[in-house]
C-alpha cells in the first residue's frame, strides 16, 4: 500500500542510499508507525526508535505490531524501591534484546533516551558470559554452578522467577530470559541427560530441549564497562529514528556531564520526525497525514461519516483491540445501518473493515485513499493496555487452605485485597464454592494507616454496578471519616456517569 504514495516512496529511496539526516513533517498519530513499519520492511536492518517518556515508547511499540512490524521495548532501570532478589524482568528483556541484536537480527529497538543509558557489559563481555549447554555434553556440576553465579543469576530452592537457579542432587533448574519457562537440566554424572521446561508453579515438565541458551543477567550493568549501553550493541549500519528533534539537545539532570544524545549517535543515519513542517529546521520532506475526527461513542455520527467516506471513495480501516471488542464495533455498527467484516490487515482488498490490533490513533492519508480509525477515535478515552508479563511465575500459593480469614492477598488481576473465606454462591443453575475477597480500597478503610492522598484512575474499568456501589461507598468512608485525621483527600479521574 505505501509502495503507492509518492512521498513515502522518495523517502524510502533516501533511507536506502543512507542519507545521513532526514526531516520528515506532516506525520500525525500512529501514521508514524507506519511509515517507519513501511521503512523496516522495504529494507530491512536493526532500527532503533527514540520515544519521549515510557508510554510513548510502548504506544509507538504497539503501533509498530499492529502494522506488522515485530518491535520490541528496550526497559528502563526500575527504581531501587521496587527491585529486590525477585522479579528481574527487565534485566531479562534487555538481555534478550542485547542476544538478538548481536546475531543480526533486523530487529526494531523502542527506548527512551533513559533506556538507551542503562548501562550493559560490553558485547565481549556478554557474548563471553552466555552459557549454552546441550544434551549429551559433558561438564563439571562445580563449574556450571560458579559460572551461573558470575553470569548473575540468584540461587534460590525452588526457581519460580526468571533470573534463578536451583540444584538438587543430579539436577539443575535455571531461568533463562532466552525462553518463557524455567529449564530443568538431568544430569547422569558429568552428563547432560535431558533438558526440559517446566512450569514454575506445579514443577511439571512442559516439553523437550536439545539446547538451551543462559544468558547473563548482571542487574543494571553490574559489572559493566564503564559508558557501556544500548549504543554498543547496534550495528554501525543500524539507523535511528527521533520521535522529537528536541530529544537530540536534551542534556540528563541526573548525568550533566553526559554529552545530548545527537552528539552519541555519531555517524549513524538518523530519521526526524516533526509535525509541522519548519518546527526544528527545515524539513526534507512532508508525508501529508490528518487526524480524525472524535466521536467519542456517538456511533450515528461515526456511520454517517463512514458511509460519506465511502462514497468519496476512501478505503475505511476500523481498529478494534481484540476479537471480543472487533465483535461489538461490529454489532454496534450494524445497528446503525453499516456493516463491517474483519481482515486480516490493514492491506486488505475490503473497502470497509475491521483489523483486530492495539493502535494508539487514527489518522487520513488523503493521497492513499485511506483512513485509520481506532477506538480513541470511536469510544473517546482508550483503553488502558497493561504490559503482561514476558515470563511464567510461580505462585507462593498453591492452595486456597494455604490462606486464613483476614489475610491479605495480592490478586493477579484485581490487586491488593482481603481473604473473607470460602461463601456458596449461585451461578446459573448450580451452587458452588468460592474465594470471597474483598478487594482493593475496601482493605483501606480497614487499615489504620491510610494514606493521606490518593489518586485513583478509571475506577469503573472490571467492577460490576454493585462493586462500583461497594466502591463508591469505600472512598466516601476515607474521605469523610468520623476522626478528621484520619481522612484521605482523593482524585479521581473517571468516564463513569455514576462516580461523576
Amino acid at each position: 500500500m505505501l509502495s503507492e504514495w509518492a512521498a513515502f516512496s522518495e523517502l524510502a529511496k533516501a533511507f536506502a542510499e543512507g542519507e545521513a539526516c532526514l526531516r520528515v513533517a506532516g506525520l500525525t498519530g500512529s501514521a508514524r508507525a507506519m511509515v517507519v513499519a513501511g521503512l523496516a520492511k522495504t529494507h530491512p536492518r536493526p532500527l532503533l526508535v527514540v520515544a519521549a517518556t515510557l508510554a510513548d515508547a510502548h504506544r509507538f511499540t504497539q503501533d509498530l505490531k499492529f502494522f506488522g512490524t515485530p518491535a520490541v521495548e528496550f526497559p528502563e532501570r526500575e527504581p531501587r524501591l521496587w527491585r529486590g532478589g525477585r522479579q528481574r524482568e527487565s534485566d531479562a528483556e534487555r538481555a534478550v534484546v542485547c542476544r538478538r541484536l548481536l546475531a543480526g537480527e533486523p530487529l526494531v529497538v523502542v527506548a527512551t533516551p533513559t533506556a538507551i543509558d542503562v548501562p550493559l557489559p560490553s558485547p565481549t563481555e556478554f557474548r563471553e558470559a552466555t552459557l549454552r549447554f546441550t544434551t549429551g555434553d559433558s561438564l563439571d556440576r562445580e563449574l556450571l554452578i560458579e559460572a551461573l553465579e558470575k553470569a548473575g543469576y540468584e540461587r534460590t530452592d525452588t526457581v519460580v522467577e526468571v533470573g534463578q537457579w536451583s540444584v538438587r542432587g543430579g539436577i539443575v533448574d535455571v531461568f533463562s530470559p532466552a525462553q518463557t519457562a524455567p529449564a530443568r537440566l538431568e544430569f547422569f554424572g558429568d552428563e547432560i541427560e535431558s533438558i526440559r521446561l517446566f512450569d514454575p508453579t506445579s514443577q511439571r515438565s512442559q516439553a523437550t530441549l536439545d539446547e538451551l541458551l543462559v544468558l547473563p543477567l548482571h542487574e543494571d550493568g553490574a559489572s559493566a564497562e564503564a559508558g557501556r549501553g544500548l549504543l554498543d550493541y547496534l550495528p554501525p549500519t543500524a539507523s535511528v529514528v527521533v520521535d522529537s528533534p528536541k530529544l537530540l539537545d536534551a542534556t540528563d539532570e541526573d548525568a550533566p556531564e553526559r554529552p545530548p544524545l545527537g552528539q552519541r549517535l555519531g555517524g549513524r543515519q538518523r530519521l526526524e520526525l516533526e509535525l509541522v513542517e519548519g518546527a526544528t529546521g527545515p524539513a526534507g520532506l512532508t508525508l501529508d497525514t490528518r487526524s480524525v475526527t472524535q466521536h467519542a461513542g456517538k456511533f450515528t455520527q461515526l456511520a454517517e461519516e463512514i458511509a460519506g467516506w465511502r462514497r468519496e471513495g476512501f478505503t475505511v480501516r476500523l481498529a478494534a483491540a481484540d476479537d471480543r471488542q472487533a465483535d461489538h464495533v461490529q454489532q454496534i455498527l450494524r445497528e446503525h445501518g453499516v456493516e463491517a467484516i474483519r481482515a486480516a490487515s490493514i492491506d486488505a482488498p475490503e473497502g470497509l473493515a475491521i483489523v483486530v490490533g492495539e493502535c494508539s490513533s487514527g489518522f487520513s492519508i488523503p493521497a492513499l485513499g485511506l483512513i485509520l480509525v481506532t477506538e480513541t477515535e470511536m469510544f473517546g478515552a482508550r483503553r488502558r493496555t497493561l504490559r503482561r508479563p514476558k515470563y511464567q511465575r510461580g505462585s507462593p500459593i498453591s492452595v486456597f487452605t494455604d490462606l486464613e480469614v483476614g489475610d491479605l492477598v495480592v490478586h493477579e488481576d484485581h490487586g491488593i485485597g482481603k481473604y473473607l473465606g470460602l461463601k456458596t454462591m449461585a451461578v446459573g443453575d448450580r451452587d458452588g464454592d468460592f474465594l470471597l475477597l474483598f478487594l482493593g480500597l475496601m482493605v483501606l478503610t480497614y487499615s489504620s494507616n491510610r494514606p493521606p492522598v490518593m489518586l485513583i484512575e478509571e475506577p469503573e474499568n472490571g467492577l460490576t454496578p454493585t462493586a462500583l456501589k461497594r466502591f463508591y461507598q469505600a472512598i466516601r468512608e476515607l474521605a469523610f471519616a468520623k476522626d478528621v485525621e484520619k481522612r484521605s483527600q482523593i482524585l479521581i479521574s473517571s468516564h463513569s456517569p455514576f462516580i461523576i
